[in-house]
């Protein structure tokens, strides 16, 4: 138990000073869009060496080969950036609810990297930030990073309901979606039982899915999540 919290100190600490370290960056990058990527790699090596976890990708020809796209994840838990972060692609932004940029030194980077900043607390002003993310793939051909579960899948088991945000804006956008699927992740962190396994977890990068002549945005949802349930059946058996 304590050698679990002593992770997540080490990690928090990790976290303050990369976030310092990002924020003077892309002050002097401000607007490049591969400050994203070059601050996750760098989070998640140290990130990891920390947890004593090792990633190992499948696919990862896939992850650049069709851009710009929306790559849409499953969501874990808070550690997806630590294990995430060793694939980040270039030139690819995230969206994030408008309160982000008041949270010290990230705020500042979260803007210099050209993330987009929405307002959830209207239907109609997320839809407006859905739209505003939609031009910037198209006008910059910047990329999209999404978790389209919406929130954490805190059990482990398998992937929740997609939300269609990700879907419509591939589809306006007229670009593809890359799926990416990390393993089951509860095996070597579990909260509940305060403990972090050093080990492996794998993640599977799935070939790009045409969105071209697609209209029916619930079909491609439903599609999208069928292939990264198999894809997270076959990594979690393995």
């Amino acid at each position: 138990m304590t050698v679990i919290y002593l992770k997540l100190v080490l990690i928090v600490f990790w976290l303050v000073f990369t976030s310092v370290i990002g924020s003077v960056y892309a002050i002097l990058r401000w607007g490049d869009f591969d400050i994203d990527r070059n601050y996750s790699r760098f989070f998640s090596w140290g990130a990891l060496m920390i947890l004593g976890l090792r990633v190992e990708v499948v696919g990862k020809e896939h992850l650049e080969s069709q851009q710009p796209c929306i790559y849409v994840v499953n969501h874990q838990s808070g550690l997806d950036m630590a294990t995430l972060g060793t694939i980040y692609p270039r030139r690819t932004i995230v969206i994030g609810k408008k309160e982000v940029k008041w949270i010290p030194f990230f705020g500042i980077f979260f803007m210099a990297a050209g993330n987009i900043l929405i307002d959830r607390s209207k239907t109609s002003k997320a839809v407006a930030g859905l739209s505003q993310a939609v031009e910037t793939i198209r006008l910059k051909g910047v990329s999209i990073w999404i978790f389209p579960e919406g929130t954490r899948n805190r059990q482990g088991d398998g992937i929740l309901p997609f939300k269609r945000g990700a879907f419509h804006m591939a589809i306006q956008a007229g670009v593809p979606i890359v799926p990416v699927v990390s393993g089951c992740l509860s095996p070597l962190v579990s909260w509940k039982e305060k403990r972090i396994r050093k080990g492996l977890l794998r993640v599977k990068i799935l070939p790009p899915i045409d969105t071209k002549g697609i209209k029916n945005v619930d079909l491609l949802a439903e599609q999208t999540r069928e292939q990264m349930l198999e894809a997270f059946r076959s990594l979690t058996t393995v």
